[in-house]
Formats: structure tokens, sequence, C-alpha cells
């Protein structure tokens, strides 16, 4: 608790089922409300999302037969311990961080996830963003610290410049949005590697690596890797 984690991947690698999976984690597994702000989705299709997580079903994709019963079953697991945002498409960061405390201080969520960062930057030029980013991380920072809570920061990647990150390129601290004031500021930075090359099989294209880049206070690396199942829409470790 107190820390920040910045975890960044590129376009369409599997960000949203990461978020996803530790919503999924905080609200079954350790039975917690957790509090979402997803700008670029609908908050009806959040919840579905992470219903699906809870069910190991998958209820978003219209080739997929719906099951009613199964999507019900797994909606009594979730509850009301979903703080979904209703800001679709649009996100002020004054008017968040007072969810936040709401959210925090008045329905014990200890379990932040806005995804992704860039959404609160949309309509700014790139120097105006950076200067932005530098006071949302320390002020996030701040308010995990002071309330004792657990952010979790997502972001899409700047794209390499040699190979691109759903080839398998490599993530790097740098490619993150606002990438300076994050290292200050957040305990971690994760990067999401795979390689989607349509030449491989489907099993292959759904490996995927968390990679720490950054630990701020004791600077360890490390790597994990995951597979993500098509057929329950989880991720599993392998070991």
């Amino acid at each position: 608790r107190g820390e920040t984690i910045y975890i960044g991947a590129g376009v369409k690698m599997g960000k949203s089922e990461l978020v996803d999976t530790i919503a999924d984690q905080v609200v079954r597994g350790d039975d917690r409300p957790v509090f979402l702000a997803k700008p670029e989705q609908a908050m009806a299709r959040t919840y579905q999302m992470l219903v699906g997580k809870a069910a190991g079903r998958i209820f978003h994709d219209p080739t997929i037969e719906f099951d009613e019963e199964a999507y019900d079953a797994a909606s009594k697991l979730v509850g009301d311990k979903a703080l979904i945002v209703d800001n679709y498409q649009f996100v002020n960061w004054d008017g968040l961080k007072e969810d936040i405390r709401y959210a925090v201080i008045a329905e014990d969520a200890q379990d932040v996830i806005i995804d992704p960062v860039t959404s609160l930057t949309a309509q700014m030029g790139s120097s105006e963003a950076n200067e932005f980013l530098t006071g949302f991380a320390a002020e996030l920072s701040a308010m995990a610290m002071d309330l004792d809570f657990t952010a979790y920061i997502f972001c899409h990647l700047k794209a390499p410049g040699d190979v691109p990150h759903e080839r398998g390129g490599k993530v790097l601290s740098t490619q993150f949005a606002g990438s300076r004031a994050m290292m200050r500021s957040c305990n971690y930075m994760i990067g999401m590697e795979g390689n989607k090359d349509p030449d491989l099989t489907p099993e292959q294209r759904n490996f995927r690596d968390l990679v720490i880049l950054e630990d701020r206070e004791f600077g360890q690396t490390g790597r994990v890797k995951l597979w993500w199942d098509l057929h329950t829409g989880r991720f599993q470790e392998v070991k």
C-alpha cells in the first residue's frame, strides 16, 4: 500500500486484459472493492469484461454464444465491489482525484486503476502533456501514500525505432508517456512484451512477458511469463 505501479504495453498487446485480471484478483481473490477509471471503454463493457474474468468465460465477443446463466452467476461474485467511473471518452484529473478520494475513504477501496493515463492528456500538446504528467505523478503518489492505497497506472507506449512492440520489440522505460516524471514518482515501471506475428501459431501469439523495468526502492529487475487462454479469457502464469 502507498505505492504506484506504472504499466505500459504496445497497441492491442493485452493491456486491458491485464487491467481486468488485476481487478478480478482484487474483487474475488482479495474480496475487496476496486476503483476503475477506464475512459476508453463504456462503463457497461468494463463491467461485462470483469464478470467474464470472474466466470472464466468470454461474454463480450458477438461470435461466441452468450451464456446468460453463467453471466448471472458471475455477476453475483463481482457484486457491488466494482467501483467504475462513468467517464467514457472524457476524464478530468481534478474530478477524478475527488472520485478516488471518495472511493478510498467512503468505500474502502485500496486499489485504484487508471487506464490509460494518456486519456488525461488527450487535448494537450507534447510539452504541456509532459508538464501535466510531472505534477500528476507526484500528486497521485502523495495521495497513495497519504490514503494508503495502491495505484495502477496504465499507458500506451511510444512506438520503438526498430522492431514494433507487436512483433516482439523490447519495451523500454523511455517509451512510457511522461517517462522521466514517472521514473521519479512511481515505485515500479513494468512493460508487457509479446509477439503477435501472424506467422506464429495462436498459442505462440498469446504468450506475454511482464518485465520489471524500474524498481525505485530496490533496483530489482525481473520477468514473469504469462499465457492468455482464449477459451477462458484469463492469463495464466507460466512457470
